[in-house]
C-alpha cells in the first residue's frame, strides 16, 4: 500500500473521530478493499470474509471515539480485523465446522470412502439413539421436535432449559462413547 492511501485512511479516521460524518465515505472507499482482502486471507473468499469486513466497519464506527489520532489508523483497523478473524475462527471451531474442501462428500475423486461413510452413518445413528433417550422437554428445548410441536417459554427460561438439555446430552454421549 502506498503512503498516500495510508495517509488518506488515517485522515478520514481522524475526521470521523472528530465528528465529521462526511468522512465515512472516504474511509469506506479507502479501507474496505484493504480490510476485505485481509479478511479473505484469514478465512478464505466468500460470505465469511465479507461478514468480517462489515463487522470491522461496525466496530470502527462504534469505537471511533477510542481512536488515538497520534497512532496509525490503518494499524488500528488491522488490529480490529485480526480480532474479528480470530473470533470467527474460534466460533467455527466450537461449532466444529469444516471447510468444504475437507468435507467427506468432497473427496478428490468426488466420492467419499466407504469407511468414512460408514463412520458418519454410525455416528448419526448413535446420536439419534441418544436423542431418543432424552425427555420430550429436552428435545423441545433443543429444537428436535417437528415444527409446531413445541410450545412454551421463549425467554431466558428456554435458554436455560436448552443449556441443561445440552449438558445431559453431552454427559450421555461421553458415558457411552467417550470424549470426541
Amino acid at each position: 500500500m502506498d503512503t498516500a492511501r495510508r495517509r488518506a485512511i488515517h485522515d478520514a479516521m481522524v475526521r470521523l473521530s472528530d465528528g465529521d460524518r462526511s468522512a465515512f465515505d472516504a474511509l469506506l472507499d479507502g479501507l474496505w478493499p484493504v480490510i476485505l482482502s485481509f479478511a479473505e486471507r484469514g478465512v478464505g473468499r466468500g460470505a465469511d470474509a465479507e461478514d468480517i469486513a462489515q463487522e470491522v466497519f461496525f466496530r470502527i464506527c462504534s469505537r471511533i471515539t477510542d481512536f488515538d489520532p497520534s497512532r496509525d489508523g490503518l494499524s488500528w483497523a488491522f488490529g480490529i480485523a485480526s480480532y474479528e478473524i480470530m473470533t470467527h475462527r474460534k466460533r467455527a471451531q466450537r461449532r466444529r465446522e469444516v471447510h468444504e474442501e475437507s468435507s467427506l462428500e468432497n473427496e478428490p475423486d468426488g466420492s467419499a470412502s466407504q469407511e468414512a461413510l460408514l463412520m458418519e452413518r454410525e455416528t448419526r445413528l448413535a446420536f439419534e439413539q441418544l436423542v431418543g433417550t432424552l425427555t420430550e422437554e429436552d428435545r423441545e428445548a433443543l429444537g428436535l421436535l417437528p415444527p409446531g410441536a413445541a410450545s412454551g417459554p421463549v425467554s431466558a427460561a428456554l435458554r436455560k432449559r436448552k443449556q441443561r438439555a445440552l449438558e445431559r446430552l453431552r454427559h450421555l454421549w461421553r458415558s457411552l462413547h467417550g470424549d470426541p
